[in-house]
């Protein structure tokens, strides 16, 4: 075939399954609300099937239609005109994807030489694990500090890479539950699977239905791993074992990892735990009920009926804990918001969550880790000098230069009352000065996996300071894990020694403390640059609950948006 002949050839397969994509979406989508109730490994066939339907019919066509090059530029030749462009703009997007790929199987390949081989013990614990798996090839267990959790790779020599530091913040039990579930990717050789789903997603990459199946695919692949390492670690507590194993996960600070990986924690977490605490009654009989499904659907659902309203196995009530509340879509005034559940990472609120914008003082809750993880002195005392001065915005202060006060004091006036000066001395008395102190918060960033975070002074003055709201939820979380913090901000006014003299400080934010508020954690922040901005921790009932609010036009609209939010949290709650 010329390539002339073959280049329009693709060029139709290409703009026909713009509308054969959307018919497959379609069918997929209605299968798989059929077999809501059935086993994961069924929906996992159809999005399979569906996605792989989705590369034979380009493919399919592109033959077909090379042999009828002349019918169809006869029929349409404005369009056939277009197709050199249009193939060319595609092979650039798939080149760019298919470089993607390359860049995570050389991670995977650095990840393994970087890898250093688990005790002899864990090691033992895993090749146990595989012989009840059924798995007789030799599955090696490494060490690598930076990851955040266990993840299988490779095909022809498997290994699962686990971070030594999991080792000591997890009991034994739930990192075998898993180690057993990543050891249930390697039986399934979903790594492989999985290279060929990345594959189909470069080549399809324009199309929206190619990545809901793939995304689909994915999630119903980590099911169907869990409810096989539920059968491995056995016993009447599996399915609570491997749930607070990824409850454990989910709480952790997780860094993204490459789509060729295969970690415990992919999928949506909180429905994978509620699957494994409550699982739904199923219906019996699928694989001879679903060719018949149109002719019987009515007795169908008697008998399903019939079957679950005797046992009663899960009222309404009882998975409330584990439940989330839907999306919530409020008229709020911040350009910038996300609303994070955080006992399960579910995003329920959120609006141009990715930008990178201004955050003001909302960096003094990176600048209070930063401190805090030094361990320095809290009683040193500190002395304000004119270095502490803002010069850039010229900002006021309730400090004057050669105050004295503790480096505690200063910790909770930049905290609380968001004050520059304090904030300054903090990062000028640190271990090795101003420079000592960048580089701790860039290495705290780092820490954190925050890749579009940008920290230039302990005290948000700078406009330089950026970050996104999605990653401010994520320094929120962060924060939350340093009691000191929370303390400090969640009370709504406090008292420290400055000058010999006790001082009452107050909470910028006017919420702290209010009627019918419970904040665990809170910092506000303003500069012309940034607009109005807040970020804190509430609890909606038993469940914490992260907003961050970035750029609002002002503070009413700011509290506003805050008193939107708990409404809406309450409305969906109840």
């Amino acid at each position: 075939m010329r390539l002339d002949i073959a280049m329009n050839a693709w060029g139709w397969a290409l703009v026909n399954f713009v509308w054969q994509g959307a018919a497959v979406g379609l069918a997929a989508a209605l299968l798989l609300a059929l077999l809501r109730g059935a086993p994961a490994r069924w929906r996992y066939a159809v999005s399979a099937a569906s996605l792989g339907l989705c590369l034979a019919l380009p493919l399919a066509q592109c033959l077909d239609l090379g042999g009828a090059e002349a019918e169809f530029v006869g029929e349409l030749p404005p369009l056939a005109e277009q197709m050199p462009a249009l193939v060319t703009a595609w092979a650039l997007g798939a080149g760019l994807m298919l470089a993607r790929l390359a860049l995570g199987l050389a991670w995977v390949q650095r990840a393994r030489r970087r890898s250093t081989a688990a005790p002899a013990d864990w090691q033992a614990r895993l090749d146990a694990l595989a012989r009840r798996l059924g798995l007789k090839r030799p599955i090696a267990l490494r060490l690598l500090p930076e990851l955040d959790g266990p993840i299988a790779l490779g095909t022809l020599r498997p290994c699962v890479l686990l971070p030594a530091a999991l080792l000591s913040r997890l009991p034994i039990e739930l990192i075998e539950a898993l180690l057993a579930h990543e050891l249930a990717h390697v039986r399934r050789w979903d790594y492989l699977a999985n290279l060929l789903q990345s594959a189909v997603e470069a080549l399809l990459f324009f199309h929206p239905v190619v990545w809901w199946l793939s995304a689909r695919l994915r999630a119903e692949r980590e099911l169907v791993a869990d409810e096989i390492s539920v059968e491995v670690i056995g016993g009447g507590d599996g399915g609570r074992r491997l749930a607070q194993a990824l409850h454990a996960l989910s709480e952790l600070q997780l860094r993204p990892l490459p789509g060729v990986a295969l970690a415990a924690r992919g999928g949506d977490l909180l429905h994978r735990v509620e699957r494994l605490l409550a699982p739904r009654p199923q219906a019996t009989g699928w694989k001879l009920a679903l060719p018949a499904l149109l002719i019987a659907a009515t007795s169908f659902v008697v008998q399903a009926k019939g079957r679950n309203a005797p046992d009663a196995p899960v009222p309404p009530s009882a998975s409330a804990d584990a439940a989330t509340a839907p999306p919530l879509r409020l008229p709020v005034n911040a350009k910038h918001v996300v609303v994070v559940d955080d006992a399960s990472g579910k995003v329920l609120m959120a609006r141009d969550a990715d930008a990178v914008v201004p955050i003001a003082s909302l960096t003094k809750l990176l600048t209070a880790m930063v401190v805090l993880d030094a361990k320095l002195d809290p009683n040193e005392k500190l002395r304000i000098t004119s270095d502490d001065v803002d010069t850039l915005k010229h900002s006021k202060s309730r400090v004057r230069v050669g105050t004295q006060m503790s480096r505690q004091a200063a910790l909770e006036m930049a905290l609380m009352e968001s004050e520059n000066r304090a904030a300054f001395a903090l990062a000028r008395t640190f271990p090795g000065g101003e420079d000592g102190f960048a580089k701790a918060m860039h290495a705290k960033i780092r820490a954190l996996g925050l890749n579009r975070t940008t920290i230039n002074d302990p005290t948000g003055l700078s406009p330089a300071n950026t970050s996104t709201a999605s990653e401010m939820a994520a320094i929120v979380a962060a924060a939350s894990r340093y009691g000191e913090i929370e303390r400090i901000t969640s009370v709504k006014k406090a008292k420290v020694p400055v000058d010999g003299k006790p001082r009452e400080l107050h909470n910028t934010n006017r919420l702290v403390g209010a009627k019918g508020w419970d904040i665990r954690l809170s910092k506000t922040g303003y500069t012309e640059e940034a607009g109005r901005c807040l970020a804190m921790r509430i609890m909606n009932g038993k469940r914490p609950v992260t907003v961050v609010l970035l750029d609002a036009d002002g503070s009413a609209q700011r509290l506003r948006d805050a008193a939107l939010i708990r409404k809406g949290l309450l409305g969906a709650q109840n």
